[in-house]
């Protein structure tokens, strides 16, 4: 194995193993549903409502989650709860949905717990409602930090035609991730010819967690080269830097990674890179960071936007 690839395998490998065991248990369900196809048939007759959020949601900011379903006939009243991690993502409006362009009023919602809503929706007079879209659309606040992860549980539903007569559905959950986090290069703008120089890779926004980082570094060696790599910090943790080395001329990979599994939390820099100038006046080198992954102490990725950097040799 080569040296660029074994710092990177020993980050995904617990990943990889997660994966695994899902797939296998994935294979397991689908070997058992192909021995009972009455109760599939049964279940692709239901309506499917699914929760249909963001994928990632950016700390401090908001999101909407529609209630969405693929088909109903004579719908025209009905309930589900919500249920959500309220240390994550708060609700703070209910709007009313849409089915094929007609209005699904939200007669009313309330809040059981912190961490779950109820939501009743009626639709007026006795006509129903058939077609496609969804129930309603809720906002969240988000309040977490970067890779802070939510389910967003959907349960206890129940749907009615126009006849009062329950309608079979089958209810989907979805899952949100706070992020990307912001990772950058800082680097000076102007460095001395013949001078050092260091860089830090910062970790702009607040991350959950946090437990190991790998990225590679490129430069261009005839402008500038580096001489070490140091340890960076989050709010006061040291991350130590476990491995780095040149992959070729111009390029390093550094791996960062805490020991134990608590990890540690909050915004600061994962690594002090130091650079010695071996150009002339005048040439330019950007700092591309590139290949970057972060990890949580369960061993699942914390969405990052890397974010490059250019010195001017003066």
């Amino acid at each position: 194995m080569k040296v660029k690839d074994k710092e990177k395998y020993k980050m995904e490998e617990s990943i990889l193993a997660r994966s695994a065991v899902i797939c296998i248990a994935a294979a397991i369900i689908c070997i058992g549903s192909l021995a009972i196809p009455s109760v599939v048939a049964e279940q692709t007759s239901d309506t499917v409502v699914t929760v249909n959020a963001p994928e990632t949601a950016k700390a401090g900011e908001t999101f909407v989650v529609s209630i969405d379903m693929d088909s109903i006939t004579d719908f025209n009243s009905g309930q589900f709860d919500l249920s959500f991690d309220a240390t994550v993502v708060n609700v703070t409006e209910v709007a009313n949905g849409s089915i094929d362009g007609k209005t699904i009023p939200v007669d009313r919602w309330e809040r059981m717990d912190e961490d779950t809503i109820r939501v009743f929706l009626a639709v007026s007079g006795i006509a129903g409602v058939s077609g496609s879209g969804n129930l309603a659309k809720i906002r969240f606040a988000v309040v977490g930090k970067g890779g802070d992860r939510s389910v967003l549980d959907i349960s206890d539903g129940m749907l009615r035609n126009n006849e009062a007569e329950e309608i079979p559905a089958v209810w989907v959950d979805d899952e949100v991730i706070v992020g990307p986090v912001k990772v950058e290069v800082n680097a000076p703008e102007f460095v001395p010819v013949g001078g050092t120089f260091t860089v830090t890779i910062d970790v702009v926004d607040e991350v959950a967690n946090f437990n190991m980082a790998l990225f590679d570094l490129s430069f261009d060696s005839s402008v500038v080269n580096v001489t070490d790599v140091a340890e960076g910090s989050l709010d006061g943790t040291a991350i130590p830097v476990t491995s780095w080395a040149f992959i070729d001329s111009n390029t390093i990979r550094v791996m960062c990674e805490l020991s134990g599994v608590t990890g540690t939390s909050g915004s600061g820099n994962l690594a002090t890179i130091s650079f010695a100038v071996v150009g002339k006046g005048g040439d330019r080198s950007v700092l591309d960071v590139s290949d970057g992954m972060l990890g949580n102490n369960e061993a699942e990725e914390i969405p990052a936007v890397w974010v490059d950097d250019e010195v001017t040799l003066k």
